[in-house]
């Protein structure tokens, strides 16, 4: 079985659709939906369900959210290492409005995980170390997230990142994340974090760009599917649309999808399709619940 270490956010995710011709102030009824999430719970859930044994280090509150997050992960046999401090588990409100979708989030409790918690006997017969983006470029889990590529880097691991949202890549400079992520190995990010990082618009020259810094990747398109690296080879997956549903925790089940089949056949077109369909099956089980 393939052993992989996670490190990141752990969250709760509540989504809000806006209903129409929202004034602030009064009472207005909507679908209020509350799962956990968190990018790299999301991505360390997902890989557990496809057949990974999956260590976890993040950080929640010591709330009855935190409590919950926490049985969450291990009901699901993941193996959590999680500290527990005195602030609010993260939370996360994503609004949505048809395609268009904002996210307030307070990190909270997620910014108390610290290098010294990390325990270099986690990383014992793992071959990845898979990080979200808010780790590397939060300076709260900064010191966390370098201890963790430090021991991957000495193991000889292989190493992943999901992208951060493009407005937080802008805010805290692309060559600072260029420099945050130098370690990092494969690339995992939609076309708007593309966009934000590189500077191009045709996703072809994204993948142009970042294929010179990251030898494997996937920048996913929605709708119109992926488009995969592994060096100066592409590959290109597509994918059924799936209008009016929230695609929150997407990108984070494609990147579990295809890092999980990968480390195993080593094949890309493989890869790219399992994270696909993983996603998809993510949004599907969201379109129809029953």
């Amino acid at each position: 079985m393939t052993r992989i270490v996670v490190l990141g956010d752990l969250n709760l995710d509540i989504s809000v659709p806006v209903p129409d011709r929202l004034i602030l102030g009064g009472e207005f009824r909507t679908e209020i939906l509350s799962t956990p999430g968190g990018a790299a719970a999301n991505f360390a859930c997902t890989a557990a369900r496809l057949g990974a044994e999956v260590a976890f280090i993040g950080c929640a509150g010591t709330d009855p959210v935190g409590d919950s997050l926490v049985a969450e992960l291990k009901k699901i046999k993941v193996e959590t290492h999680v500290k527990r401090v005195a602030l609010p588990t993260g939370t996360v409100i994503a609004l949505t409005d048809g395609a268009e979708r904002t996210m307030l989030c307070s990190r909270g409790a997620n910014d108390g995980l610290d290098a010294m918690f990390i325990n270099p006997s986690w990383f014992d017969g793992a071959r990845h170390l898979h990080l979200s983006g808010y780790a590397v470029i939060s300076s709260g889990q900064t010191a966390a997230a370098r201890r963790a590529l430090e021991i991957a880097k000495n193991a000889g691991m292989s190493i992943s990142l999901t992208a951060p949202p493009p407005n937080l890549i802008q805010n805290f400079g692309v060559e600072d994340f260029f420099a945050a992520s130098a370690p990092v190995d494969w690339l995992f990010l939609n076309y708007a974090e593309g966009h934000a990082i590189t500077g191009a618009e045709a996703s072809e020259d994204i993948v142009e760009i970042l294929s010179r810094r990251f030898t494997l990747g996937a920048l996913t398109r929605g709708s119109e599917g992926s488009l995969a690296w592994e060096r100066e080879i592409r590959d290109r997956g597509t994918t059924e649309p799936l209008t009016g549903v929230d695609t929150t925790g997407a990108g984070d089940a494609f990147a579990a999808g295809f890092v999980t089949d990968y480390l195993v056949h080593r094949d890309l077109n493989r890869a790219n399709q399992r994270g696909i369909r993983t996603a998809h099956s993510l949004l599907h089980r969201r379109f129809s619940p029953v």
